[in-house]
């Protein structure tokens, strides 16, 4: 069985071995598909043989949109073939925190072929179902959806972002195939910036300040993203430890506003991995720091 998803991050959504065949008082909202009373999202998933299968496992993120700061309420209702794997659930944690929400399917409840998931809020909701994911693994292969989203993020690291200050594109690659949690940094304007990304990406949250200014919020939602970036930098580098410098990979660089040069920056790794650099017209010099180890040097020039 292929890796069989449905990920409502992005719009269109992103999906493998899953066609959306209907979609009904339901509409894309930045990082989740925010259904409505009585709403519903149908998808078609092919299973070549149930019986190797032998068991799927078919897991939802969602949460119920809350009422100020009361719990939401919006009963949800899974089906598989039309038969129920959850009737008018109520979703854990009131709406404050996306829950994943897992169902076993035996092998007799899927078919060769086509097979049907139906996920319906109730006509009596009175906030919102809020959908970020769906995944269907065989029992054989734990999270095989989860990982092969994982790694359609990696292999598209460019990330261009829609925000008040214009379009940020956020690119910093050490050859690692670990996706950004946070990133910092400074450009040439004097302006400040530091950002935590939503979960899948698909949104930051952070701060930013001009010269002579107060901080502001600031807040982007994903625009889009791919595998290269035009504008971006790359530096041959070397890692200091040991009394000496030792060569390592490459790095590209793409970070900010467009037209602004990066003046420092300092990012994380969701594995934990961390840097901050300085950059002058000839490199940059400063530390990394690998999950478990202490702080190295780091320091780079720029490469062809």
């Amino acid at each position: 069985m292929e890796p069989t998803y449905a990920d409502f991050g992005s719009e269109p959504p992103r999906t493998g071995n899953v066609t959306i065949t209907g979609v009904e008082r339901s509409s894309a909202a930045g990082d989740h598909l925010a259904i409505g009373a009585g709403g519903s999202v149908e998808l078609e998933f092919d299973v070549p043989d149930p019986v190797v299968v032998r068991e799927a496992c078919v897991a939802l993120r969602a949460l119920t949109s809350m009422f100020s700061r009361e719990p939401g309420y919006a009963p949800l209702t899974v089906r598989l073939n039309g038969r129920p794997l959850a009737d008018r659930m109520r979703i854990p944690n009131g709406g404050g925190l996306p829950q994943r929400l897992v169902f076993a399917v035996p092998a007799e409840d899927l078919v060769a072929g086509r097979n049907t998931l139906r996920i319906d809020s109730g006509a009596d909701a009175r906030s919102m179902l809020w959908l970020y994911r769906v995944t269907i693994d065989p029992m054989h292969a734990h999270d095989q959806a989860g990982l092969a989203l994982a790694r359609q993020a990696v292999a598209e690291p460019v990330l261009r972002y829609a925000t008040d200050a214009g379009e940020v594109t956020i690119l910093i690659d050490r050859g690692e195939q670990a996706l950004l949690d946070q990133v910092a940094w400074a450009d040439a304007s004097g302006a400040e910036y530091a950002i935590t990304f939503e979960k899948q990406q698909a949104a930051f949250y952070g701060w930013w300040r001009q010269p002579g200014q107060r901080p502001r919020e600031f807040r982007g939602r994903l625009a889009g993203r791919g595998s290269r970036a035009e504008q971006a930098r790359r530096f041959t580098t070397e890692e200091g430890w040991g009394g000496g410098w030792h060569r390592s990979g490459d790095l590209l660089v793409a970070v900010g506003v467009p037209g602004h040069a990066v003046t420092r920056m300092s990012w994380r790794h969701g594995n934990g991995n961390n840097g901050t650099v300085a950059f002058a017209d000839d490199g940059f010099l400063g530390t990394y720091q690998r999950t478990g180890e202490g702080p190295i040097g780091y320091r780079g020039r720029p490469g062809s």
